[in-house]
């Protein structure tokens, strides 16, 4: 009703401009005559053409025909199609449906020969829009498949989406509940995609509205309530009070009034938040249905005429018509004939303006439709009148051109022949390079061979310590504590005291190494994390030689601490630690009693040298040469019967080498040893802390 009544001012107002329309085109016609600018020209002739258009005189085609002869040249085509679709777009949003399509249309045309196809999909889509508004479904299905099918070419998705809920909803509103599901899905699937939290609760309605109407109401009421979690979210109030008024009318159909009017106050105090006279018209409709259910007639008078009178006031007359039928009915409940009768015949008389307003729509559109086949036809001998004109343009490029040929052809034969070389040696060389590729390819399976056989040993040895190191150490653990609990009374304290002593040495090897084999494990896993950090390095050479004075004092060994008070360094705070630990600890095992332990360090190239030196019982170059190997097992005996695993200083290769650093050692049999290795120095400057957190393995 509102877009007849728009239409009716419409046309009033163009009977009362009809004679001044005449005196617009030809001021616009003076205009042209004089105007020199091509651009301006073509404006000025839309503009003729759009008053023509109006008044529906066959004219406008001549005027449309000079815009599009001089925008024949690219550089002109794409104001002219922009200027049809700007006119398309304001018919549109004055509801006449019939120019906006017939301007879209010629659009079209033009962005067709400029290959546009963002803005053909777009159009057509709009063409679509328009005619469902029409009522003419099978061209609008046409042209939304059009549109669908221009933007899956563009890997558009947003336009695909798009494009899915218009024709999901073009099936809703025929009852094809199956096919609206469908694209309603596919166009969830694609906001799911894309994130869109307002795209995914907007096709949860559509699909909760499909599911109920289609008599899966649980479905539609799950959809609902998803959908009211994302508006929530994204604080769309007037979505979460459409969805509570949905839900309300699916606990309707439930026969669950109770919980059907709960929604509908919810949705209610939304509306009126909002101002929103539309919603709240339809919530006091609901609301009266359902004190209508309850027989409560006095509360479906006072909720139906607040609904009458925001729906007289919108214009909306399928309410009105709802709400007199209530108002009516309620009436006749509580026994007051003469208003049920009164409210009867005005229900009557709204009814038959509709159904009067209905058959003068029908004979509107199908003049409507009449005249865009018209238009069609109209269109369609622009198109092959400019494709004759394109034709003939390109002809007369393709004679410019065969001149210009016929002097170059000449040329390429003869170095058609220096080429046909070129490609031989462009063969050869290729054939180089795959042979490269191939060697190449070899070499790096052969790598990767190696590192397999490499990580089978690795394997061999984990297990190897795990069998030998950790049995030892359990079983002294085993029997004495065995001894001690057959035999108790038969030991004295003294005794006992001897066989505790054993079994906490024994408890601290095997804690020392089960730690070392988890922090090895970690390392090798890749989940030990790298966090380089400011440490000051003499106070925490201080913290690992405290930890290992109780070692060192047992064998009367002097540690000497002569580490810069003022050096700090960029490490890993548990790596660093592990490092010093193991390599103190080493030499602790492998110093004689009252010998001597110096920490040392100097500072080269921005890495600081850490230099843990004893004076203990050395190494031969072979057993150096073993130091860091997995292959084999390489440990001995320390001094005073400590054993080990050697895994202490494979961890302190792999952590030194993460902190971008070398290990080195040197040592003379009878001698002593000297375990050196870099640890990059603390700097305050950006650029160097960024290339230090890249030093992670």
């Amino acid at each position: 009703m509102k877009n007849n009544f728009i239409f009716f001012i419409f046309f009033i107002l163009f009977l009362n401009m009809n004679g001044q329309e005449s005196v617009i085109i030809q001021n616009l016609k003076s205009k042209l005559q004089f105007e020199k600018i091509d651009t301006v020209k073509i404006d000025l002739n839309l503009k003729i053409y759009n008053e023509y258009t109006l008044s529906k005189n066959d004219s406008s085609h001549t005027y449309f025909n000079n815009a599009l002869d001089l925008a024949k040249t690219n550089f002109y085509k794409p104001q002219l199609a922009k200027k049809l679709y700007d006119l398309g777009i304001n018919f549109e949003n004055n509801y006449n449906y019939e120019f906006a399509i017939s301007n879209f249309q010629k659009s079209v045309l033009i962005y067709e020969e400029l290959k546009d196809a963002s803005n053909i999909a777009k159009i057509n889509n709009y063409i679509g829009y328009c005619y469902i508004n029409l009522y003419a479904e099978d061209k609008a299905i046409e042209y939304y498949l059009k549109s669908l099918k221009g933007y899956k070419e563009l890997n558009d998705d947003d336009g695909i989406a798009m494009n899915y809920n218009d024709i999901g909803n073009l099936y809703y509103d025929q009852g094809n509940f199956d096919d609206a599901k469908k694209y309603f899905q596919d166009a969830l699937t694609i906001y799911e995609k894309l994130e869109d939290k307002e795209g995914i609760a907007s096709s949860y309605t559509n699909l909760g509205n499909t599911l109920a109407d289609g008599n899966e109401i649980d479905f539609g009421i799950d959809y609902f309530k998803q959908s009211i979690i994302l508006q929530e979210e994204i604080n769309d109030l007037e979505g979460i009070a459409t969805n509570y008024n949905n839900l309300g009318d699916c606990y309707i159909q439930k026969k669950k009034y109770k919980i059907a009017q709960e929604y509908f106050v919810k949705a209610l105090k939304i509306a009126e938040e909002l101002k929103d006279d539309d919603l709240l018209a339809i919530v006091y409709l609901n609301m009266a249905d359902v004190y209508g259910r309850w027989s409560n007639y006095d509360d479906v008078i006072l909720t139906a005429q607040k609904s009458l009178s925001i729906s007289q006031k919108t214009g909306k007359l399928d309410l009105q018509l709802d709400n007199l039928m209530l108002l009516a009915n309620a009436y006749e409940a509580k026994g007051d004939a003469s208003l049920a009768l009164d409210y009867f015949k005005k229900h009557n008389k709204i009814k038959d303006s509709i159904l009067g307003a209905d058959k003068s729509k029908s004979v509107q559109l199908f003049n409507a439709l009449n005249e865009l086949e018209k238009t069609h036809y109209t269109i369609d001998e622009l198109a092959n009148k400019n494709e004759i004109a394109q034709l003939k343009y390109e002809t007369e490029k393709k004679i410019s051109y065969f001149l210009i040929i016929s002097i170059v052809v000449f040329g390429f034969f003869l170095v058609l022949i220096f080429y046909q070389q070129a490609a031989k040696k462009k063969a050869y060389n290729l054939l180089e390079f795959r042979n490269y590729q191939i060697n190449k390819m070899n070499a790096e399976i052969e790598l990767q061979r190696d590192d397999l056989k490499s990580m089978n040993k690795t394997k061999d040895k984990f297990f190897s310590i795990i069998a030998h190191d950790l049995k030892n150490p359990f079983n002294s653990i085993q029997g004495f504590t065995e001894l001690m609990i057959e035999n108790n009374k038969s030991y004295d304290e003294e005794k006992r005291l001897k066989f505790l002593k054993i079994i906490k040495d024994s408890t601290n090897k095997a804690s020392i190494l089960l730690n070392n084999l988890l922090i090895w494990a970690n390392s090798q896993s890749g989940n030990l994390t790298f966090t380089p950090q400011k440490i000051e390095l003499v106070k925490h050479v201080m913290d690992v030689v405290s930890f290992l004075e109780i070692q060192a004092i047992k064998k009367e060994i002097d540690i000497y601490n002569n580490i810069d008070h003022n050096l700090s360094v960029n490490a890993d705070v548990n790596m660093l630690n592990t490092i010093l630990r193991n390599l103190i600890s080493n030499a602790i095992k492998f110093t004689n009693a009252k010998g001597e332990i110096k920490i040392l360090s100097t500072v080269k190239d921005k890495m600081v040298e850490i230099c843990v030196k004893d004076n203990g019982v050395g190494m031969t170059e072979e057993e150096v040469d073993k130091l860091f190997s997995m292959d084999e097992k390489s440990t001995n005996v320390g001094t005073a019967n400590e054993m080990g695993s050697g895994l202490g200083l494979i961890l302190c290769k792999d952590f030194v080498e993460k902190h971008g650093g070398k290990i080195m050692v040197s040592s003379v049999k009878g001698q002593g040893s000297e375990f050196v290795f870099t640890i990059p120095l603390w700097s305050d400057e950006p650029e160097y802390l960024m290339d230090l957190s890249k030093l992670k393995a």
